[in-house]
């Protein structure tokens, strides 16, 4: 019938375009050596996402303080790239541990607003998902605003549970054991990460119109 016809083409485009977004860009671990331009992204990020990231306004020192401590503590950072330049990131915060409750951490995710709506944040979670079965994390949880539409529908995508704390959403989503193959992945996915970063340092060392070739 024609309206079916017109239907699936319509379902087929979003997820078509997703999937072009995603392979234009890469995805990888961020290195100690990547502080930097992890703070060049978080400026880079307009007033409504820097809010909504941050659940308030932060100002640009805060940012780099943020920063710091993201990349010098236990966090671990997943961020997406394109042409070499971080457009967005996800960030894996192990909570304190509390007797009798299973091991958790909180997910942040930052995207840069031409590149939101794009499913970066969906790929960005099954890495945060599989770092976290690699350390036992059971609870994995993703704290936003009520009014973030985006993050509660990642969340949604995860089949979170979902309460409200001090006017702040919050999803719980529970994580699969690690197994001999998830570890194998995300030991690949290291590797990759230190070569990567270092090939981008040197890069950016160089005249511009050098860049690329």
């Amino acid at each position: 019938m024609p309206g079916t016809e017109h239907s699936t083409i319509d379902h087929a485009a979003p997820v078509a375009r997703q999937e072009a977004d995603l392979a234009f860009g890469q995805i990888r671990k961020l290195v100690p050596s990547d502080r930097r331009i992890f703070l060049e992204h978080l400026l880079r990020l307009d007033p409504l996402s820097r809010f909504m990231r941050f659940g308030g306004v932060m100002a640009d020192s805060a940012l780099a303080r943020h920063a710091t401590r993201a990349m010098s503590g236990d966090a671990h950072l997943i961020g997406y790239f394109v042409e070499g330049e971080l457009r967005a990131v996800a960030e894996l915060h192990p909570l304190p541990r509390r007797e009798g409750k299973p091991a958790s951490a909180e997910a942040a995710f930052s995207v840069e607003r031409p590149w939101q709506g794009r499913g970066i944040g969906s790929s960005l979670m099954r890495q945060l998902v599989l770092i976290a079965q690699n350390r036992g994390i059971e609870d994995l949880q993703v704290v936003f605003l009520p009014n973030n539409g985006r993050m509660k529908r990642l969340a949604v995508q995860q089949a979170a549970d979902f309460s409200l704390d001090c006017e702040e959403v919050v999803g719980h989503m529970r994580t699969p054991p690690a197994t001999p193959f998830s570890r194998l992945r995300e030991l690949i996915g290291d590797v990759f990460a230190v070569f990567a970063s270092a090939s981008e340092i040197q890069e950016r060392m160089l005249p511009p119109p050098m860049r690329g070739n």
